[in-house]
């Protein structure tokens, strides 16, 4: 599913937090993607940290870009 999306090494996406929904999403870069069937992936955010993230938490530019275009 992640690659049916264009989620790939490099990528940049949005991160949202699951425990805080209401929180702003943040930028990240993705750095590893696993193999079909995982739904998880590897993100570096801007300031440095590095987290795993499972695939319902992010949002593509692309996504953001389209989903504003359809308002």
């Amino acid at each position: 599913m992640l690659q049916d999306r264009g989620i790939r090494r490099g990528i940049e996406v949005f991160v949202k937090d699951i425990v805080n929904p209401d929180t702003p999403l943040k930028k990240a870069r993705v750095v590893n993607v696993y193999p079909h069937p995982s739904r998880w992936l590897v993100v570096q955010y801007e300031d440095g940290d590095i987290v795993q993230v499972e695939e319902s938490q992010i949002t593509t530019m692309f996504e953001v870009n389209r989903r504003g275009r359809e308002i």
